[in-house]
């Protein structure tokens, strides 16, 4: 039985738009502000960062040098507070860091080697904030392919004691490090542990593996479970699966031929990522070309053709929950609407947006999207 809840509130959107001039400025730095609720950003640095920016210029040099800059200046305000033994302020400072390095770098080509640079400066601060959290946040390494993945653990507490535990893949430009302003707060509010992989397409596995995206994501998704099941924290008997962006394909292609995923949720739905996504939204077509090692646009074409859940939803028998909006400009609201007409199995939850919560990811709406996100596991993990 489907269940289709949509947001009552039809007004107009009420968005907080720092860069007017570009909309793929302000719809990436909503995005930012969105994780301002659970600490991945400050509102007022990002404000002064757009007021150095400015609201008429579309230079990507000048969007790079200032976010860099906010980087640098909060990630040393942390060193200092950790050199005064302050470690909570020394921790959020360094996570916020890393959040604007992620920024600094989103528009820059793939080559461009500021891009790895902010990787590795926004990375190492989050791993340094991670220690600061006496385990709650683990750093995890899951074998895979002759390599391993780079991979957090975040958990309620450290009594060890088995949870039930949601696998959380990000989208096409996210890292692992900011799925924790996605999910790793939320979850682990509600006693269950989140998992964050830099899976193949992503992060540290595309910039410094070479580990590009697949359709079969259902063989990551495996070996990341073979880990979990070895731990004595994690009741392999009720495992979650979610995804955000293109993860809202990875997800429920892996529920499908994978069965120990006991629930899985696409945090924007989809049915075939060549027209939903790579066609619908141009802008991340190097983005995408690059993630699946493609050297040009027919190759990304050709591989991405593969990316379909077109005989395969109808092979997912487990709890589905999908979330889009009505306006994401992203990734197409019909793709998420075929693949809710094409699903089978009984429990469907299906949150289409109208007004708030409508742009990609929910960023207009993130502290419901996302409880209602984490509520749902719980309901259906037990």
């Amino acid at each position: 039985m489907t269940s289709t809840s949509v947001a009552e509130n039809r007004d107009a959107l009420s968005i907080i738009e720092l860069f007017p001039q570009d909309e793929d400025w302000s719809l990436q730095t909503m995005r930012l502000l969105a994780q301002v609720a659970v600490g991945g950003a400050d509102l007022f640095e990002c404000a002064r960062t757009a007021n150095r920016i400015g609201r008429t210029t579309t230079d990507g040099e000048v969007w790079q040098r200032e976010w860099s800059r906010t980087a640098e200046e909060v990630a040393a305000a942390g060193e200092a507070a950790l050199e005064r033994g302050d470690t909570v302020t020394a921790r959020r400072a360094l996570q916020r860091s890393c959040s604007y390095w992620r920024h600094s770098e989103f528009f820059l080509p793939s080559f461009d080697p500021r891009r790895e640079q902010a990787y590795k400066n926004g990375t190492a601060n989050f791993q340094k904030a991670a220690e600061l959290t006496d385990g709650l946040i683990e750093r995890i390494k899951v074998p895979f392919e002759g390599t391993t993945l780079d991979s957090y653990i975040v958990r309620p507490d450290t009594s060890g004691v088995p949870r039930p535990t949601v696998l959380f893949l990000g989208g096409a430009d996210s890292w692992a490090e900011e799925l924790y302003f996605l999910g790793g707060t939320e979850f682990p509010a509600r006693g269950l542990n989140v998992v964050m992989v830099d899976t193949p397409g992503r992060g540290s596995s595309l910039r410094f593996k070479k580990l590009y995206s697949r359709p079969d994501y259902e063989v990551p998704v495996a070996a990341i479970l073979d880990f979990l099941e070895q731990r004595s924290d994690v009741d392999a008997d009720r495992i979650g699966l979610g995804g955000v962006s293109f993860g809202g394909y990875y997800a429920p292609r892996a529920a499908a031929f994978e069965p120990r995923i006991k629930a899985v949720a696409a945090w924007c739905g989809t049915w075939s990522i060549l027209t939903d996504f790579y066609e619908f939204y141009p802008p991340l077509q190097q983005q995408l070309q690059w993630l699946t090692g493609s050297k040009d646009d027919a190759e990304a074409r050709d591989k991405l053709a593969a990316f379909t859940l077109d005989g395969v939803a109808d092979k997912i028998d487990v709890p589905v929950y999908v979330m889009h909006g009505t306006d994401d400009i992203i990734m197409d609201v019909a793709g998420a609407r075929r693949f809710v007409d094409a699903l089978t199995t009984d429990d469907v939850t299906v949150d289409i947006y109208d007004g708030a919560g409508s742009l990609h990811c929910s960023y207009d709406y993130f502290s419901v999207a996302t409880a209602r996100l984490a509520d749902w596991f719980v309901q259906r993990l037990g």
